[in-house]
């Protein structure tokens, strides 16, 4: 492949100049995402691409020269300071380093606590958890924006009986993701899984969310860039997901795009967020109610799995003529740009399992999900 892939927006416009990434952090900082020390290591590989002329620690698995080359086979470019570590002592040595020479790190999650100090990070620890706590969304977003809304108590969970359908979530200010804390309650049954799964888990999540169950035709992750004076909504991917609230990809498909409503709604949060002090990628779940109004559940402040794909893709479908792209994971031709590559042989938690990430192209969504399919299935074979 030789046409090179042009980020939508610059990696001078996604990060501050004196940005480092360092993502590797330790299981008690991630809390409830449900992470592993596999994953612990692999987040490392993200943003391949999009921080040239920047710095990045990443483990030795998502880093090799021959990793690199199949990046650069897909047209996508890499001219990065890379340091390469292979345990987190490692990992942290070159965050003092790059400290040292007055640089700051940024992390999709936050790092080890106490081990840096706040001004040695883009987003510090305490901002960080603030923002992305589902409980001060409200603080970012006008009611009118919001579904319905309470808090309880782990007592007043055990008690509660909805008579419509409801999503509980964390409202804890743990990070979480992929779903993982997030309960579709239609029913009875549902409710008591919920009040079970919480009960385990009632010393890191001292409060729960309850919120109404609000019809959706499309939720979209959407994707917006906050600086130093201005906020860029870069577009919204199409959230697929297996079960309510459980997302296992996305996709960006003209026949449905993001709506405008909903990207100056991205902006406005993302403006309350910048005023907060928050820089970086972030992304907002919106979504369109069948009535017509924009509704946001929940806040991603910090890059997303659909990131690299939304930055991606315009460049992607002008060099493919192919309008849809569509994201996924396999653990181990179209049109296929990997976003993650993870070579699982050398790391003691992976059983020798690659990780590869990333979206293919096609003329419809159909195709698109044709192709990541048979793709899927190849790698894992």
């Amino acid at each position: 492949m030789n046409d090179k892939l042009t980020p939508l927006i610059a990696s001078e416009q996604l990060y501050p100049i004196d940005a480092v990434y360092m993502a590797r952090t330790d299981l008690s900082a991630t809390e409830m995402l449900g992470y592993s020390p596999l994953q612990l290591d692999s987040v490392t590989a993200m943003l391949v691409g999009l921080l040239n002329r920047r710095t990045a620690i990443r483990h030795e698995c998502g880093a090799e020269k021959e990793i690199f080359d199949i990046y650069r086979y897909a047209g996508i470019e890499v001219e990065e300071e890379t340091l390469i570590y292979r345990s987190a002592d490692e990992a942290e040595a070159f965050a003092d380093d790059m400290i040292a020479q007055g640089k700051r790190l940024f992390s999709p999650y936050p790092l080890r606590s106490g081990r840096f100090p706040d001004n040695s990070q883009i987003v510090p620890a305490k901002l960080y958890r603030m923002l992305n706590a589902k409980i001060n969304l409200g603080r970012l977003a006008p009611a009118e924006f919001l579904p319905k809304r309470q808090v309880l108590s782990h007592k007043e969970l055990l008690e509660f009986n909805p008579s419509t359908p409801v999503f509980i979530k964390s409202a804890s200010e743990a990070a979480t993701g992929w779903g993982f804390a997030v309960h579709a309650c239609h029913d009875a049954d549902d409710l008591k899984r919920a009040q079970q799964w919480f009960a385990r888990y009632r010393q890191q999540i001292p409060f729960i969310l309850v919120e109404e169950w609000v019809n959706v035709s499309t939720c979209w992750c959407a994707g917006v860039v906050i600086s130093e004076d201005q906020t860029i909504c870069i577009g919204g991917a199409e959230q697929i997901f297996s079960s309510p609230g459980q997302q296992v990809g996305s996709v960006i498909d003209p026949e449905n795009p993001f709506p405008q409503a909903g990207k100056r709604l991205a902006i406005l949060i993302g403006e309350a967020a910048r005023q907060e002090g928050f820089r970086g990628i972030a992304g907002l779940d919106i979504g369109l109610t069948k009535d017509g109004r924009m509704v946001v559940f929940d806040p991603n402040f910090r890059f997303n799995s659909s990131s690299t794909q939304l930055l991606f893709h315009d460049s992607a479908v002008q060099r493919s003529n192919l309008p849809v792209s569509r994201s996924f994971q396999a653990t181990p031709h179209g049109q296929f740009i990997p976003t993650r590559l993870f070579n699982g042989e050398k790391h003691p938690h992976a059983n020798g399992a690659h990780i590869v990430t990333g979206f293919v192209l096609g003329e419809d969504r159909k195709t698109a999900d044709d192709v990541a399919e048979l793709l899927q299935r190849e790698l894992e074979n």
